[in-house]
């Protein structure tokens, strides 16, 4: 059965005048009708577009002096996203054009360097058998260790068409210490599986995860994005979420006439699939027996998180201009929807937000995972403080809800860039139509700056302008992705652009401050010991991390656990509370190294790391 279509919901004219103008005596804000005539719930300090010469004159910010240097060119990263339409800021582009474009960081070969896998757009999955022919080359960029990167997509039997590409996730779906790829994407998932000699096999038939066609509607295709893995029934295999957007059809894309560029209010609702991973290569769709099927939603981005700290992950879920889910795990197969009672369905005036990219980060010390959303152009970005299993919106207290409204948000993720103990965030940015500078009366533009906000340790944030470097570079941001690449303690950024470029952004000065870095291998856990608590103490304090696959949007992030320490030497303990339930403490450990974790087992120095250097 369709659901009906939501009433709370519209977007995306140009600006709220247009918009008015469409559809009468609707408020605007944002993108979606609110749920009452209430006023928008806070109000914001709109900041200008940042330019190089501001961010450079702006005053520091960081505890060190941090840049991002884009090293894309000199690093041999040539590839580009392309989703299939003119390239036209006159054009009125199709609506499934505006999402795709997903990055990851990870470690395909286990040779300690982070490599880099993108996936591909390519001509829109209605159009024509003579139209314009669009690349359809994901690309895989092996880290060579000098700085630069390979493209080895054709050798590792990635080159292939894989549909009308939306994200990617990466994880040790079968525990034979290889990291195995899975992309989203319009016409069929495809689930790669990695062989261990530098090749991929598709798997995606036998292993039953194409998510081709929507659950109870066998004739409406799917259109997945973001992807998450976690072992919600903790029987040490794991398994994978994924979210679902619109229903959409050639036919529904043109009875889409409200303003000047597509509405998800035109597109019914779906909803989103669970896959439990059987432990022999196989996976049974569990959406309707986990209690999902009935959960009507426009999701865009999924995080596991164990919000109640029970031992057992729970899924936040964001939904464009509807309420987002937070689905607790009942430890019975089954998930109940209680973001509404937890405070992590709407804004604090209890309306729907456009919700995109996720992260997550224990930004006040206490233990808990906090949620950070970014929302559409003009809605404030979302706050989430965990209190225990319930939350409050810190959005406005946070600091977070002042930055750039004008922005649109997509990837977000959270990382201590200058190393100074607590997470800060990154957001990528960009409009969803290149119209909207021609049309706005508000500032916004297509292309636009990224934002670091940077975690004063007080639980306030601030726009880091300075620390950004090449990042004030305008783009048309989707993927976004951190990890240590270069391996010199502190984090880098990896991002893709709409009808743009993949780009990778170098960390300079953030390992001024000290760190260390853990890689987790679970025994009687996961493989990858996702959902592994690390806890570290020192005479500065406590900080708390956690292992996952799946946040930002549509992609993945190092699964290596990076702590910045300031000028912090001395470390008292580092704890970890395994998925399993098993629990280990370390004290002697040093700081600036990477350690390696086996389940059951003491540290040691990371012997991937310990072999590149003795090979230099």
């Amino acid at each position: 059965m369709e659901p009906p279509f939501p009433q709370s919901l519209t977007r995306y004219s140009l600006s709220r005048r247009s918009l008015l103008l469409t559809i009468g005596s609707a408020f605007m804000v944002g993108c979606r009708f609110p749920k009452s005539n209430k006023p928008h719930d806070e109000t914001a300090t709109v900041s200008t577009i940042i330019n190089p010469q501001q961010a450079a004159s702006s005053r520091q910010i960081a505890s060190v002096p941090v840049s991002f240097k884009d090293i894309s060119n000199e690093a041999g990263i040539v590839w580009r996203f392309n989703n299939g339409t003119q390239n036209s800021v006159s054009v009125r582009e199709p609506f499934i054009s505006q999402t795709g474009g997903g990055v990851a960081f990870w470690d395909y070969n286990n040779d300690g360097r982070l490599d880099i896998f993108a996936v591909q757009g390519g001509p829109l999955p209605h159009a024509a058998s003579n139209a314009v022919a669009y690349s359809t080359h994901n690309v895989l960029y092996r880290n060579n260790g000098d700085g630069t990167f390979t493209d080895v997509t054709s050798e590792a039997g990635l080159l292939g068409p894989t549909g009308y590409g939306q994200g990617v996730s990466v994880a040790d779906y079968n525990n034979d210490g290889w990291l195995d790829l899975y992309i989203t994407a319009i016409g069929g998932n495809h689930l790669f599986r990695n062989n261990g000699d530098g090749t991929f096999t598709d798997v995606t038939h036998e292993a039953g995860v194409e998510d081709l066609f929507l659950p109870g509607i066998p004739e409406m295709r799917c259109w997945p994005t973001s992807s998450a893995w976690a072992d919600y029934d903790n029987d040490g295999f794991l398994d994978l979420f994924v979210c679902h957007y619109c229903q959409w059809s050639p036919e529904l894309e043109l009875n889409d006439t409200i303003g000047e560029f597509p509405a998800p209010m035109q597109f019914p609702a779906s909803h989103c699939r669970l896959y439990h991973n059987n432990g022999n290569g196989t996976f049974t769709d569990v959406t309707s027996s986990a209690k999902l099927e009935g959960l009507w939603g426009k999701s865009l981005s999924a995080v596991w998180i164990d919000y109640d700290s029970d031992g057992w992950p729970d899924l936040f879920v964001s939904n464009d201009t509807m309420a987002n889910f937070l689905l607790h795990n009942n430890r019975n197969g089954t998930f109940t929807n209680v973001a509404d009672a937890a405070g992590a369905a709407y804004n604090s005036m209890g309306h729907a937000t456009a919700s995109m990219g996720i992260g997550v980060a224990d930004y006040m010390h206490e233990g808990r995972e906090d949620l950070f959303v970014v929302n559409y152009a003009e809605e404030l970005k979302t706050v989430l403080l965990n209190q225990g299993g319930v939350f409050q919106n810190a959005s406005l207290s946070s600091g977070v809800s002042t930055t750039n409204i004008h922005y649109l948000g997509f990837g977000l993720e959270c990382f201590d860039y200058d190393l100074d103990g607590w997470p800060d965030i990154i957001v990528g940015n960009g409009h969803i139509s290149p119209m909207v500078a021609k049309a706005s009366t508000d500032g916004e533009t297509y292309a636009q700056s990224q934002l670091l906000l940077h975690n004063q340790g007080t639980g306030v944030f601030i726009q880091d302008d300075r620390s950004l470097g090449d990042l004030t570079s305008p783009h048309v941001t989707r993927g976004l992705a951190v990890g240590d690449f270069d391996n010199d303690g502190d984090v880098d950024v990896l991002m893709v652009s709409q009808r743009g470029s993949l780009t990778l952004f170098r960390n300079d000065g953030g390992n001024s401050n000290h760190w260390i870095t853990f890689r987790l291998e679970g025994v009687r856990s996961n493989r990858d010991a996702i959902g592994a608590r690390l806890t570290l103490v020192t005479k500065s304090g406590t900080q708390t991390q956690w292992v996952r696959s799946g946040s930002s949007y549509c992609s993945h992030s190092d699964m290596r656990v990076t702590f910045g320490l300031a000028r912090e030497t001395n470390i008292k303990h580092l704890d970890i509370l395994w998925p399993s339930g098993e629990k280990q403490r370390f004290h002697t450990l040093t700081v600036n190294h990477f350690y390696y974790i086996r389940e059951g087992e003491s540290p040691t120095i990371d012997p991937r790391i310990q072999n590149l250097a003795n090979r230099s």
